[in-house]
């Protein structure tokens, strides 16, 4: 009924924000970029628009990354409490069965019922008699012992699921404000993303020939990747060469950067997140001198700022759908962007 609930906020949330930010977006004529005088500015404009569009898209992916990862934590907190309350109400009915045992030994104590080793030695017969009672003794010794730990137990083991259904609880509704903050401003980044789209294609559609012509490109050699999941990846990723960069795109009908390479994993039997900068979350980091195929590099000034991604194939060339109005292609890493901020190995 929460996810419910949520789900519905989320709608809500979603409609109301966008249209609110729509508004916000538009308080009255657009101020237009002023006209390039060559085919160079025409691409430097498409350019900066693209890069605008690809932080904000990328930011609303790694809200929606976000999401995810809030809901899950809620689901796990919500199946640990489960958990840890029946382990504590076992751990009750435990100590409620030894309480009545420990309880018996305790008035046997206070009341001198209890057969003590000297006590035998008093009364036995003879030196067999003694031993046999001692050995008796020492079995109901061990069978008290055995109680009372049980008894310990018992209460040590309700106290720690109690403690961990309380803990749980506070990180389930920690879980839950989080997703909702998120659910919340969600709107706000997808009308931003669109917006931001919207003017890089707007800007894509008014470039001449000449213009355009500078957009073409990337090499067509053969690139194939080593045995192993990165080198699988890296095929899967090569082979979409000529795909168009569509927003939001994961399928060979068109990718987004993220997109591409998330695709290209899955094409490996590897899954990793949707954003770029999610994905620069998984891994373990190499340097740009130490790529190997299967490598992902990541663009942007900072970790929670990462806009762009692409794939090394060897010869410091790498895979990428680039932005608007361009396919995927390979390209010298040096002209795939000039932010690069690090690159991670997924597997190996």
């Amino acid at each position: 009924m929460a996810s419910n609930r949520i789900k519905h906020v989320m709608r809500g949330a979603l409609a109301f924000t966008a249209m609110a930010t729509v508004v916000g977006l538009n308080p009255g004529p657009a101020v237009a970029d002023p006209t390039p005088s060559t085919p160079q500015e025409a691409k430097a404009q498409l350019d900066a628009a693209s890069q605008a569009a690809e932080q904000a898209s990328q930011a609303y992916l790694a809200a929606q990354d976000d999401l995810k990862a809030k809901q899950d934590l809620v689901a796990k907190s919500a199946a640990d409490i489960q958990t840890f309350t029946q382990q504590a109400k076992d751990a009750q009915a435990k100590e409620d069965q030894y309480r009545g045992q420990v309880d018996q030994l305790a008035s046997a104590a206070y009341t001198g019922v209890q057969f003590t080793q000297l006590s035998a030695l008093l009364t036995g017969k003879s030196a067999q008699d003694f031993l046999d009672q001692s050995t008796e003794l020492q079995f109901l010794a061990q069978q008290n012992a055995a109680v009372m730990d049980g008894y310990d137990n018992a209460i040590k083991t309700a106290n720690d699921s109690k403690t961990k259904t309380a803990a749980a609880q506070k990180t389930q509704q920690a879980a839950a404000d989080a997703e909702q903050a998120i659910v919340n401003d969600l709107g706000n980044k997808k009308a931003a993303a669109d917006a931001a789209v919207a003017k890089s294609q707007s800007v894509f559609k008014q470039l001449d020939a000449a213009a355009k012509g500078l957009l073409n490109g990337g090499d067509t050699g053969v690139f194939l990747g080593p045995p192993g999941a990165a080198g699988t990846a890296m095929n899967a990723a090569v082979s979409q060469r000529g795909v168009p960069y569509v927003w939001g795109g994961t399928t060979p009908a068109g990718f987004d950067c993220s997109g591409l390479t998330q695709w290209a994993y899955r094409q490996a039997g590897i899954d990793i997140p949707r954003s770029a900068a999610a994905q620069y979350t998984v891994g373990k980091a190499v340097s740009l001198d130490g790529l190997a195929p299967g490598d992902l590099i990541f663009y942007g000034s900072s970790a929670s700022n990462i806009h762009h991604v692409s794939m090394y194939v060897g010869d410091g060339k790498v895979v990428h759908a680039p932005t608007e109005g361009e396919d995927v292609r390979i390209v010298p890493i040096q002209n795939s962007g000039s932010d690069i901020f690090g690159a991670k190995r997924i597997v190996g």
